[in-house]
């Protein structure tokens, strides 16, 4: 194994349990058990430093050919790992199906066979694994001397074939479309244009999307309205993406088969969306409710969701925020702060800059604006912040709006400049950014508060005529610029 911290890393992330379950398998085993020393050592680290470590432990004897005892052991625990979460899981029992047919075949007991090949197909259908569906299928149409296959049998499984191979292709489709829908969503923002809105369209309205009836599976149909939830919320149309996901939630419960011991918790997923679709909403009460919602579900299914801490945090900071209890929402920054260094390598992009985004947002909110140009800085900062071009571009616009507030007009007038070019470069200079550029400009040659007082008046009322706006009212999502100029407007 490379010099590295990876099975450091993966002892870090086990539970209790899972750590329990492999030492009580270690105990099986005969042989050397300096594997499990090597475990056990590295379990006691809270951080990792190889040279260190090795001087620390010099005298244990899994220090002798280090390399290929930590491989050793990162082999073994993966395989531990993939035993404890396999069993009792529909892929396990489908390889178990699956492992009885071909045992059954070896052993020339094809009567027996064809019953447990019957027995699998039912419970692929059931579950909707077509993929393993068409493995099972290839086994049955195997012809053995106490078993005649006649032709219409023949006809029939090729019949299966093709519908499970159709149905198994029409569920990728589905999320073929919803990946390009999120790829453009996380370059070009909310739609801010009628040629984005009309491409948007056409990829969520055409072909395979043009009805939920073209769905041929329960997977596929859940799959269609993922599509229009994400269709939906890149045109900040928050009921459409409400109703697009309680059809979802509907789908999954109705029929919960296809959907169990994914790598997704699929309800909980939905409920989580569903929670910050009624943020958006301004249904605050009903956001909470969800997260209750999902903590209860996890507890009666004795379900393991580390994304729950992550995500709970985040959207209670989202409620107090979008409340406008801005003191609650600065109390969990430090809490939201600490899960980015805890899960650094486990976020999403999209949630990891999402959360940087609305600290910044509180920041300036609770008008603290040393904190808030720090919380900018981070963020601009941020490898991956190209990912999200529309957070690019609104902590930019943000930074001019703290550097306004510090009275850093000097560097003021360097970063108006570079804020315009960058706007005309990536197609992103619309009406209410180019409004806020040309306002904080004259700002600078501004001498008499009741010149401020007229000027703050002025665009209030440009930005009040933008927010109704068709497209234009979409950038108010990211930043309420005309709530911070009325605020202003209080204070002259």
């Amino acid at each position: 194994m490379k010099l590295s911290s990876d099975l450091f890393e993966l002892i870090c992330s086990m539970s209790k349990n899972e750590k329990r379950y492999f030492i009580m398998s270690s105990r099986l085993q005969g042989g050397s058990k300096i594997y499990v020393q090597l475990f056990k050592a590295l379990e006691k680290q809270t951080t990792y430093d190889e040279k260190n470590f090795k001087n620390n432990n010099k005298n244990e004897q899994f220090i002798k050919n280090y390399a290929f005892n930590k491989k050793n052991l990162y082999d073994l625990l993966i395989k531990n790992l993939s035993s404890y979460s396999f069993s009792g899981t529909v892929d396990g029992q489908m390889h178990a199906l699956i492992a009885e047919c071909r045992i059954l075949f070896n052993k020339a007991l094809y009567k027996k066979y064809f019953r447990a090949i019957s027995k699998a197909k039912q419970f692929a259908y059931k579950h909707e694994k077509y993929g393993y569906l068409l493995q099972i299928l290839d086994m049955e149409k195997i012809i053995v001397p106490k078993e005649i296959i006649h032709k219409l049998k023949s006809d029939e499984i090729m019949r299966e074939v093709k519908a499970a191979t159709k149905k198994f292709t029409e569920v990728f489709e589905y999320s073929r479309i919803a990946g390009m829908l999120l790829n453009n969503y996380r370059y070009y923002g909310l739609t801010r244009e009628s040629e984005h809105t009309a491409a948007l369209d056409k990829l969520s309205t055409k072909g395979i999307m043009s009805t939920p009836d073209k769905a041929q599976s329960t997977r596929a149909l859940e799959a269609y309205y993922r599509v229009k939830e994400i269709s939906s919320g890149i045109k900040a149309d928050s009921e459409g993406s409400y109703e697009a996901l309680l059809n979802r939630y509907r789908v999954v419960l109705n029929n919960p088969f296809p959907f169990k011991n994914y790598l997704l918790h699929y309800p909980t997923d939905i409920m989580f969306s569903l929670a910050e679709c009624c943020i958006n909403l301004n249904r605050t009460d009903e956001a909470a409710k969800y997260l209750n919602e999902i903590e209860n579900m996890l507890i009666r299914e004795k379900y393991n969701l580390e994304d729950f801490d992550i995500y709970r945090e985040y959207l209670r900071f989202r409620i107090y925020l979008k409340k406008g209890e801005i003191q609650k929402a600065s109390k969990l920054i430090p809490a939201l702060e600490n899960i980015l260094v805890i899960y650094k390598d486990k976020l999403q992009i999209d949630t990891e800059l999402s959360i940087l985004y609305h600290v910044l947002i509180c920041r300036i909110e609770e008008n603290n604006f040393l904190k808030a140009l720090e919380a900018c800085n981070r963020l601009m900062a941020h490898p991956l912040l190209s990912k999200r071009a529309d957070y690019e571009t609104y902590s930019r616009i943000l930074n001019l709006v703290i550097h306004y507030e510090l009275k850093n007009f000097e560097l003021l007038k360097y970063l108006l400049v570079r804020t315009y070019r960058y706007l005309c470069k990536h197609e992103k200079l619309f009406k209410t950014e180019q409004l806020i550029i040309d306002f904080i400009l004259k700002l600078q040659k501004v001498k008499t508060d009741d010149d401020l007082n007229f000027n703050f008046s002025k665009l209030s009322k440009k930005l009040a005529k933008l927010k109704n706006d068709k497209y234009e009212k979409n950038a108010f999502e990211y930043f309420d610029l005309l709530k911070w100029v009325d605020t202003k407007l209080q204070k002259v």
